[in-house]
């Protein structure tokens, strides 16, 4: 069994700090720490990867093989649990080799990645099946797909619904959607097996721009229980304005760091529904902070400030 990151959270209250928040907050807003799970292996990166290494070991493979960009969490984490947990690590980065690398993929390589960097059109082959077996096949290797997002991702992602019961409204970040399905499912099936259990309410504010399709693909079966706020990207995937640079700086003076690419928005989208009333003061809300803090160096304003 995989065990050496344990899945350890903190839930934190957002009323301990009267500050914390920019506006007046409802009676109950609590935040699940995912990010303190582990430095490097943080947030729901550790439950993507948990039963991938799991899988891998099992089926007797040594290296493992996924892909990322230039500041991927995703790779990170990877580079780290494989050194950890002894397997090699190998990953086609999306850039050209001839760029300085950046501190994420220096330290990618210091835990003893191997990167293969790729242009952009032979990075549109991480959604081909078939190009992802024959690139497993050619290294020798486990394949986990970008960001984890398989079944054995969502799996993992499903043992954070357990931390999610007992409130009204959960919200997340939604990216490839690997952690939202994994919890959505998980709280269906607690609900199916204990009707007197609250039902619980996920929300999932996507991080992408033009992420309708997905959102739509992910509700497709899971009933009115969750809903995904598409308007909430800030103008696309990693795109950090300026009013999203001045709220993350506002949190950290509060103890709260934040990533610029998930949470920061998550958190952007909540006060903005608060601030317009589509909230209810009776309810008990929890934001679950995915982690990613190491990809603040990926936006120069942040990247002096890294926690």
């Amino acid at each position: 069994m995989i065990q050496a990151f344990p899945p350890y959270s903190e839930v934190v209250s957002a009323n301990t700090n009267s500050a914390t928040l920019h506006i007046e907050i409802p009676e109950v807003v609590d935040i699940l720490r995912l990010d303190q799970i582990h430095p490097w292996v943080s947030g729901n990166k550790w439950y993507k990867l948990k039963y991938n290494l799991e899988t891998a070991s099992m089926l007797g493979h040594q290296r493992l093989l996924s892909c990322g960009g230039p500041h991927s969490n995703h790779l990170h984490a990877l580079a780290c649990a494989g050194k950890v947990f002894g397997f090699s690590t190998t990953a086609f980065v999306r850039g050209y080799s001839h760029l300085p690398l950046t501190e994420t993929l220096r330290e990618c390589e210091e835990m003893g990645m191997a990167l293969v960097f790729v242009d952009k059109k032979t990075y549109l082959n991480r959604y081909d099946q078939h190009w992802c077996q024959q690139q497993a096949e050619y290294y020798k290797s486990y394949w986990i797909p970008e960001g984890g997002n398989n079944d054995a991702g969502k799996k993992g992602c499903a043992e954070i619904a357990e931390q999610c019961l007992g409130y009204d409204e959960v919200w997340m970040s939604v990216g490839s959607g690997c952690t939202f399905s994994g919890v959505a499912h998980s709280l269906a099936i607690a609900q199916l097996k204990n009707d007197s259990l609250k039902k619980v309410h996920l929300k999932g504010v996507m991080a992408i721009k033009g992420g309708e399709e997905l959102a739509a693909s992910l509700l497709a079966d899971l009933g009115n229980e969750c809903s995904i706020d598409c308007d909430s990207h800030l103008g696309g995937f990693g795109r950090c304005p300026d009013e999203l640079v001045d709220l993350i700086h506002h949190y950290d003076a509060h103890n709260l760091p934040l990533d610029p690419v998930y949470t920061a928005k998550l958190v952007m989208a909540f006060e903005r529904y608060l601030q317009t009333g589509k909230l209810k003061a009776n309810k008990r809300y929890l934001l679950i902070h995915s982690g990613g803090l190491q990809g603040r160096r990926g936006v120069k304003a942040l990247s002096a400030s890294v926690p």
